[in-house]
């Protein structure tokens, strides 16, 4: 009874309440009430988080960094290194608050009252370690939800799509193409074409081996 109330008193009733919606959210589930995506937070920070290509150099990071800003920037590149939107938002939000309300609870064999404001320091520092923690954990399942988004069922060799950002023959651009009614990104270059943000362009072929269309910008008729 004593550990039921330490878990909400203080401090400690944030964890504890946080712990108690993803339950709930996911007894939903089960029992068919709530659909997986029934809570699906978007991260609308103009980059993709399917595509590496903001980090591993498809794009000069300078030139992407005063296009989108320096705070969205540097915003995207901590939250990929936390693996946030690698995953599932409810699956990454269900660890982090499990392992941030495990840590709160270890308090309570510290004498320390949750209530008091060496117990908030407590929190705030346990709420960082569980980050880190909660990064780990998910680290292994993001080849899982890479592979459940595999494309090699969809053509995308002749679709017309939208150019996202210019494009020259030193660089690698991201399009986007309408299929079944959802969005695809795809990083594409052209053959020393120039074309502007906006255009409508056409997916010729594919780089061997690589995630890689070659496009030419579609005529108009």
């Amino acid at each position: 009874m004593e550990y039921i109330q330490f878990a909400f008193t203080g401090i400690n009733i944030l964890p504890s309440i946080f712990l108690i919606m993803v339950i709930t959210y996911w007894l939903l589930i089960i029992l068919g009430i709530f659909s997986f995506d029934t809570i699906d937070l978007e991260l609308d920070l103009e980059v993709d988080f399917s595509s590496n290509m903001y980090f591993d150099g498809g794009i000069n990071p300078e030139e992407i960094k005063s296009e989108l800003g320096a705070v969205k920037y540097y915003s995207v590149k901590i939250l990929k290194f936390l693996n946030i939107g690698a995953v599932p938002i409810m699956f990454y939000g269900t660890i982090l608050f499990l392992v941030l309300w495990a840590l709160s609870m270890l308090v309570y064999y510290t004498n320390i009252s949750p209530s008091s404001l060496l117990g908030t320091l407590i929190f705030v520092q346990n709420f960082i370690i569980s980050i880190f923690i909660t990064k780990g954990l998910t680290e292994p399942l993001k080849g899982f939800f890479d592979s459940m988004e595999d494309r090699s069922d969809i053509k995308i060799i002749g679709q017309s799509c939208v150019l996202k950002s210019s494009l020259n023959s030193d660089n690698i651009a991201q399009a986007e193409m309408i299929v079944n009614g959802y969005p695809i990104v795809i990083n594409v270059k052209s053959l020393g074409e120039n074309i502007v943000k906006g255009s409508q362009i056409i997916v010729v072929s594919k780089v061997q081996g690589k995630e890689l269309y070659i496009v030419k910008e579609k005529l108009s008729t």
